[in-house]
């Protein structure tokens, strides 16, 4: 997976009210012909994202297409990308597809269970995602679920482990944070589980200078809830003057924050 500083430095400038709309409508034109032509898993799982936020990402160029956002992240899920599994799942269950939404739901946790780098906290998000998904889904639907599970996974497997074998570590910047907990008010209700996608830019100290939505899952209004903890993070300083971006994804559940280090 192309995870690289010019590509979230594109992505940063996507979101950049300092430039012009019809320049940033361009760019992601041209982010979308790139995807389309390399299939790169990370790419399609950006476009997915956005297109899933639309309006509501930071300084967004286009408005919600839930059509793009299902195509580009169903690529990406087939291509290694865990993450659009999940958001899959999430976002048929908003739909109202439950069967579609256990189906992705299970995928996700097929490989989660086979993951070397935060499998815990994957089983966790898993379980707590499928335990949404059967308030809606009869014990009796299961068995054809499992089947329909049974015949993704042998068919798009190879490419699935192809992906996750060339994924990389997020730009090298291995942001951390003392925080870790979401501390609700006494008067709200404890917050679901999730997930959320920043660029973030840091400065030469390692410190954040801003942070940009690019999406939030089940609802826009998490990445509000997810803010604060991407402006927390902190990296190594860097060498040079200019400012460092790199995509941020935050998963939550039991009020966890935890910035996954892959895709």
């Amino acid at each position: 997976m192309n995870m690289n500083p010019a590509l979230d430095t594109a992505w940063a400038r996507v979101l950049d009210h300092d430039v012009p709309l019809a320049e940033r409508q361009r760019m992601l034109a041209d982010l979308e012909a790139k995807a389309a032509q390399s299939n790169d898993a990370h790419a399609l799982y950006m476009l997915g994202s956005l297109y899933h936020m639309g309006q509501h990402a930071t300084d967004s160029p286009v408005q919600q297409d839930l059509a793009k956002a299902s195509l580009y992240l169903g690529n990406a899920a087939i291509r290694g990308s865990m993450l659009a599994m999940a958001k899959m799942a999430e976002l048929k269950l908003t739909q109202g597809q439950y069967r579609e939404a256990m189906n992705w739901a299970q995928i996700y946790a097929h490989y989660a269970l086979q993951s070397k780098t935060d499998k815990q906290d994957r089983q966790s998000y898993a379980g707590e995602l499928i335990q949404r998904i059967m308030e809606h889904i009869g014990d009796a639907q299961m068995p054809a679920i499992m089947k329909d599970v049974d015949s993704f996974v042998a068919a798009y497997d190879a490419s699935i482990r192809v992906g996750m074998q060339e994924e990389s570590s997020l730009d090298q910047l291995h942001p951390s944070t003392s925080r870790h907990r979401y501390k609700p008010a006494l008067d709200e209700r404890l917050p679901e589980a999730g997930i959320a996608d920043f660029i973030v830019a840091f400065r030469p100290d390692g410190s954040v200078s801003d942070v940009r939505v690019v999406d939030a899952m089940p609802r826009p209004e998490l990445a509000a809830m997810m803010h604060e903890y991407a402006a927390s993070l902190r990296v190594k300083p860097g060498t040079g003057q200019a400012l460092r971006y790199g995509w941020m994804p935050v998963m939550m559940d039991d009020r966890r924050y935890r910035t996954t280090t892959r895709h």
